[in-house]
């Protein structure tokens, strides 16, 4: 199952990608302030029309360069798709500056306007971009760095490249291979620690400097503001996921029980806990549309179709990236997904999360305009995590019993996971961008003492530490390409636990409603789309009752009734 990229439209080129925002710019440049709400409409779909154009472009640039990491046909269309999104840039920024000078009064009038209704987010969150924005010469100058950020991330990824395979021989069922992958990382890593921590260190002090001269209160604001999230509501879920690492601590003692040690192995972290046997692709692809069916008929037949239209690629080989990803093409309506599929229990529910992805972007294009399709990103791993739990479901409620209780297991294991650990990353962060910001340089041994002090604080005694404890950051794509990322797994772990309780009472009205809210993309904030479902965010009750659910789970699994055997016997 590969990508079938000739199936896909060749993108415009991009200097006519800038030729259609430069015409667009001149036709609408200075009349912004006196537009109604229908000509104003009209020039948003304009700038729909030139988004869609660059991020067709942007797209195939990264299909091609995502299947050639090494690849000169990859970086020649990156670098072409970049200087083409920097011109762009400079074109349509006229409307941000025009709309932001238009009275309040005004706004509001317009607003009201049904013919701006799918606009109305978006207009209110470019508003209140504009307390961070800086002269146009200074935006322009910013965007003109982004070749270099890119630069150190794309070193990240050619170094970390060939160790692809070590690092998902760490979820293999047999010990033996773990230990060895994880001699292999330790050694391929430890000679380049030295090269990405002056990467990393390079691109959070170009944040911060950034940060400064936009006056952001912290490095943490710009990833709030992109999520479209209130700061006390992610502040409130990380607090209250710290006050309960117990949870996970509790679950790796349990885990390494059901192993047959005391605590965790180093290499033991990811050890699986579904059946060793291997799956073949058609038996997973089976497996992930029956769960979908589950939640709703619309987004299993999405699926189905982004599968039988070559939009996935699941064969790892050689040059090929090692980051799973779904990448929307909306001028198409179809999204493209990427995954490392290698037969493992833990390469299903990675298909799942990606083409969950996929559902999302392909159901929000279908029903909104281009400009406002595209969820924010911790909003938009809600679907995907849903899809994940979805499986687990199914796994842990049909078949061998055996393997139900396998995947009973390792349903707590994925969502202990995805909340921590994800939070864990955060942690880290946020301690590297505030020694940067105090004037401590971030060198190797600096990152491994905070990459090892984050896991020692949430799992305790229950994980034993080792070499690559120090070293996992370099594995991590997200630290180097984004930043205060990963706590959108985080958020989005905890809503599709939420959700799963919702679902559970009318699997009917859920499916109609989760598929709403799929159609709605990011025409809307998070916190009134999920309301909708039935989650308050601003509530810490929220999160205390997501991570109930999982405790629930993990008191029937240590239940002594139920809970005298270990895992893997053989392993012990």
């Amino acid at each position: 199952m590969k990508w079938d990229l000739a199936s896909l439209a060749p993108p415009p080129s991009g200097p006519a990608v800038t030729a259609r925002a430069r015409g667009c710019a001149e036709r609408w440049r200075g009349r912004v302030a006196g537009l109604g709400p229908r000509d104003l409409s009209r020039l948003l779909a304009e700038l729909g029309h030139v988004q869609a154009g660059l991020t067709h472009l942007v797209s195939y640039a990264s299909l091609h360069q995502a299947l050639d990491v090494f690849g000169e046909q990859g970086a020649e269309l990156a670098l072409a798709a970049g200087s083409a999104a920097e011109d762009v840039d400079r074109a349509v920024s006229f409307f941000e500056a025009e709309w932001q000078a238009v009275s309040e009064d005004r706004v509001a009038d317009l607003l009201a306007d049904p013919a701006l209704a799918p606009y109305r987010h978006l207009l209110r969150t470019v508003r209140a971009a504009g307390a961070h924005l800086l002269p146009p010469a200074q935006e322009e100058a910013l965007a003109a760095r982004e070749p270099l950020a890119q630069a150190w991330a794309l070193l990240h990824d050619r170094l970390r490249a060939p160790l692809d395979e070590a690092w998902g021989d760490l979820a293999h069922a047999d010990r033996d291979v773990r230990k060895r992958a994880y001699d292999v990382l330790v050694r391929g890593l430890e000679p380049h620690a030295a090269s990405l921590a002056l990467a990393y260190d390079a691109l959070v002090a170009d944040r911060l400097a950034v940060d400064r001269l936009r006056r952001l209160p912290g490095p943490r604001a710009l990833s709030d503001f992109d999520n479209h999230l209130d700061p006390a509501a992610v502040d409130g879920m990380l607090a209250e996921i710290e006050a309960q690492r117990g949870l996970a601590q509790r679950w790796f003692t349990h885990k390494a029980r059901a192993l047959g040690g005391k605590s965790l192995s180093p290499w033991d972290e990811r050890a699986p806990l579904l059946a060793a046997d291997r799956i073949d692709l058609p038996t997973a692809v089976d497996t992930v549309l029956t769960a979908f069916a589950r939640i709703s008929p619309a987004f299993a037949w999405t699926a189905r179709r982004i599968v039988t239209e070559g939009r996935v690629d699941a064969v790892p080989r050689a040059g090929r990236v090692s980051r799973t990803f779904s990448l929307p093409v909306p001028s198409e309506r179809t999204c493209f997904v990427l995954v490392g599929f290698d037969g493992r229990p833990a390469d299903v529910l990675d298909l799942a999360h990606e083409l969950g992805h996929a559902v999302a972007f392909t159901l929000a294009a279908e029903a909104q305009p281009t400009l406002v399709f595209d969820a924010p990103t911790a909003l938009g791993e809600v679907p995907a995590c849903v899809a994940e739990l979805a499986v687990l479901d199914l796994l842990a409620t049909e078949g061998d019993p055996a393997q139900a209780a396998r995947a009973a297991e390792h349903w707590v294991d994925r969502c202990v996971t995805t909340v921590f650990r994800q939070a864990l990353i955060t942690s880290f962060e946020q301690s590297a961008y505030d020694l940067r910001r105090a004037g401590r340089v971030l060198d190797a041994t600096l990152l491994g003492d905070l990459w090892q002090q984050a896991h020692s604080d949430c799992y305790g005694g229950s994980l034993t530490l080792g070499r690559l404890h120090r070293l996992g950051w370099m594995c991590i794509p997200h630290l180097f390409h984004s930043r205060f990322y990963n706590y959108a797994y985080a958020f989005a772990g905890l809503s599709a636990l939420g959700l799963h309780e919702v679902r559970g009472r009318d699997t009917a009205a859920f499916g109609r409603d989760f598929t709403a809210f799929l159609r709605t993309g990011g025409s809307a904030p998070p916190h009134e789309q999920l309301a909708r479902l039935g989650l308050r965010i601003d509530d810490p009750g929220t999160w205390r009752s997501a991570l109930d659910a999982v405790r629930s789970r993990l008191d029937l699994l240590t239940d002594p009734r139920t809970d005298s055997r270990p895992l893997h016997r053989s392993e012990a």
